[in-house]
């Protein structure tokens, strides 16, 4: 097994297009097991790969869209239920994940209420431009171009001397070029093929500016039904649910 095993749980856009399972990406490392953006088939796609849910040290949201954390009251029912948590959760994401995330838990289940748990959930509020520890990790937050109405994050997480950059949804912007500069793998968002938002990325963006994005590995996600009906055509690789990457 390599030193980092990066793992695309999920690669589909808000849709689930093709069938591909929504966000979520593990990052394992000897001493640390992080997962970014439980999208809401988490759980299966976990099961899928043989990942146990009591494994992950610590959780890690680009930004508060269902398709991104939807998963979470499901990861935290199994830590409460099956897997008997009894370790701290640590959840980090933008401004307003803790009323946000805590919300949406006891909206599922009001047993995942913070005051009925096993465990603690310790709540890490970042911003762009903070460098923090996690799960091992060194993470720095970047802002992206995604929505009006919610700060999104994109992560440069360095662990095991290795970095993986994850974009999360963006448009075009030109922290793409610092997020990825020198990363050992590049998880970037493309949604469509060609058309423009300003919201998502496209194919042909990517292309056009591949030069700009100084990754040692560029590996597409967040893949939507446009992208897929022009697989053929793309020259970077896509990523599958349940693909793993070894670095």
């Amino acid at each position: 097994m390599a030193r980092i095993t990066v793992t695309t749980l999920g690669t589909g856009d808000a849709f689930g297009s093709f069938g591909r399972a929504h966000s979520g990406i593990l990052v394992r490392a000897r001493r640390g097991c992080l997962l970014i953006d439980p999208g809401p088939a988490i759980l299966p796609q976990m099961q899928k790969t043989y990942v146990r849910p009591s494994a992950v040290d610590a959780v890690l949201v680009t930004h508060l869209h269902g398709d991104h954390v939807a998963g979470l009251p499901f990861l935290l029912l199994d830590c409460q239920f099956a897997s008997r948590r009894r370790r701290p959760l640590v959840v980090a994401g933008p401004h307003g994940s803790a009323a946000r995330l805590t919300k949406l838990a006891t909206a599922c289940y009001r047993e995942l209420s913070r005051d009925r748990l096993r465990f603690s959930i310790v709540y890490q509020e970042v911003a762009a431009g903070e460098k923090f520890t996690l799960s091992g990790a060194r993470v720095t937050a970047f802002g992206m171009a995604h929505s009006r109405t919610e700060r999104s994050l994109g992560f440069r997480i360095h662990i095991g001397g290795k970095t993986i950059a994850i974009t999360g949804d963006t448009g075009w912007c030109e922290s793409l070029i610092e997020l990825s500069r020198g990363a050992d793998v590049l998880l970037i968002e493309c949604t469509t093929y060609s058309t423009d938002s300003p919201d998502h990325l496209n194919y042909r963006q990517i292309a056009a500016r591949r030069h700009e994005l100084r990754a040692r590995r560029i590996i597409l996600t967040h893949v939507g039904e446009e992208l897929l009906n022009h697989a053929r055509q793309v020259r970077l690789p896509i990523a599958r649910d349940g693909g793993q990457i070894g670095l």
